[in-house]
């Protein structure tokens, strides 16, 4: 367990300068784009996202997969080989993923902006995307390699000159300049992560066959076309959403949705950034021993919840007044959404402890599966949402997709290992879950003047425990070996 702390406070440590530095970006859009502008700015760079996702075919992830073990066990050849294989597929789509923008730029602006008359703007996002695809393969290498530290830097270099060039740009040029502010952001986050691997990652001096090379390629790509799919469906459907929201609610509508999610994702985002860097890699290195991965399932969710909660209902609790902070009172139909999606977040990170272990196991076929549900759950859960209650129904789509999703992957993960939680982990899921639920129907009841102190006071019930543990195990936990041992890992289980 104390790697596992020890990694999360070390990309926690990143991700608190990394809020801070996005509450003042957030604030200064706000201010001076308003909602409607601060909408627009989210719609190019969730197209952004979407598209490097598109162009990346999985590689980024499919480096830690197939390098990972490797990388541990310093067989150089393999992640060598699979370094080489990603720039040369990353050539290959870059080239295709231009001409595919260039030649659809009219529809795509139509569908992704609402209007034929940004089709320029589509083209110049190209520069943006392809520099987000090296970006993420980079940032998959230093993953393979576990290298927590270098991700933790990475992460608060790019946040910081990100904010350093993209605020004077907005305040310079006002809606004139989000698009010079997104292309900035892109060309910051790559060269940042070149810089980390070229001085974290020993060069690479040995030169694979082709034959060797070849092989890489290929096992990325029948490995992350699958994956890609399974993103679309589930990620992807997500940064769809904004678009959905342009043409079903308006543009107004858009800054809200987007000033709801970025909360909801960025006050856990180091959460997010330890799942991906830390434990995927950890769940990877350990997906052919059931006993080892059911532990590490534990744990992580047993960590994820003694963080989660706490911070779930400290937010819940400070909702009406987080909102005109962060942004202005003009985004005060924000809470409407983001106090239904922060209840949503406790199924959401619940079910990532159990669908990263289904990626590390089984691969990208099962996680099609998966994000199938999720993409589908997520569209018409927000559809139906959206018909019957308006506004606030996009966060209510959000809560309830992620409990649809969280039954998914319990009933698929259970289908591999013999996953059962321990008593803490039901305890802590349901005592957040309660306590998120008497905090949001407050309002509609005789103690709604109450809310907040009762929501602070649940907080602090809850919060406090949580942190006497975290800091008492860290404390005491012993420090296991860097490197997974198969029968002294299966043995301590069992003693345990």
């Amino acid at each position: 367990m104390r790697s596992i702390y020890r990694a999360t406070a070390i990309l926690s440590g990143s991700s608190i300068i990394n809020i801070v530095v996005s509450l003042i970006t957030a604030k200064v859009m706000a201010l001076c784009l308003q909602p409607a502008g601060y909408g627009y700015y989210g719609l190019l760079q969730n197209f952004v996202v979407l598209t490097s996702l598109m162009a990346g075919v999985g590689m980024a992830t499919g480096i830690v997969r197939l390098g990972a073990a490797a990388a541990s066990q310093g067989d150089q050849l393999v992640i060598v080989a699979l370094r080489r294989a990603s720039w040369l597929i990353y050539a290959g789509m870059s080239v295709l993923a231009f001409l595919i923008l260039a030649i659809f730029r009219a529809r795509l602006s139509q569908w992704a902006l609402g209007s034929e008359t940004h089709a320029n703007t589509i083209v110049i996002l190209a520069v943006p995307m392809l520099l987000t695809v090296a970006r993420n393969i980079q940032m998959g290498i230093l993953n393979a390699y576990h290298d927590v530290k270098a991700l933790a830097k990475c992460a608060i270099f790019c946040t910081v000159f990100g904010a350093s060039t993209s605020i004077p740009l907005v305040l310079l040029w006002g809606v004139k300049g989000i698009v010079p502010a997104v292309v900035a952001d892109g060309i910051v986050s790559c060269a940042v992560y070149r810089h980390f691997l070229r001085t974290s990652v020993d060069p690479v001096v040995m030169r694979p066959a082709f034959s060797e090379t070849a092989k890489a390629a290929w096992s990325l790509l029948r490995f992350g076309g699958p994956f890609t799919a399974s993103m679309l469906l589930g990620t992807g459907v997500q940064l769809a959403l904004p678009m959905f929201v342009l043409h079903m609610l308006g543009a107004d509508s858009v800054g809200y949705y987007r000033a709801a999610t970025a909360i909801s994702v960025g006050y856990l985002g180091f959460l997010v950034t330890a799942m991906g860097q830390d434990y995927y890699p950890r769940a990877s290195a350990v997906s052919s021993q059931p006993a080892v991965l059911v532990r590490l399932i534990n744990e992580q969710h047993r960590l994820v919840m003694l963080v989660v909660v706490p911070m779930i209902l400290g937010t819940l609790a400070l909702v009406p007044y987080l909102v005109p902070l962060v942004y202005s009172v003009k985004f005060a139909h924000t809470a409407e959404i983001l106090e239904w999606q922060l209840i949503g977040d406790l199924f959401k990170f619940s079910s990532w402890t159990m669908s990263y272990a289904i990626l590390a196991r089984c691969g990208s076929s099962k996680f099609f599966v998966t994000e199938l549900i999720s993409g589908v759950a997520m569209f018409g859960s927000t559809w139906l949402g959206v018909r019957w209650f308006g506004l606030p129904g996009l966060g209510m789509g959000f809560l309830a997709a992620y409990v649809i999703y969280y039954i998914a992957v319990w009933l698929i993960i259970c289908r591999e290992v013999p996953l059962v939680w321990t008593a803490s982990n039901k305890k802590m899921m349901l005592t957040g879950v309660v306590a998120a639920f008497v905090i949001r129907v407050l309002p509609a009841t005789p103690m709604a003047h109450f809310r907040t102190p009762v929501a602070l006071v649940l907080t602090l019930a809850v919060g406090i425990p949580s942190a006497l543990t975290i800091w008492r195990e860290l404390m005491t936990a012993k420090e296991p070996s860097t490197r997974y041992d198969s029968d002294q890992t299966i043995n301590t289980v069992a003693t345990n």
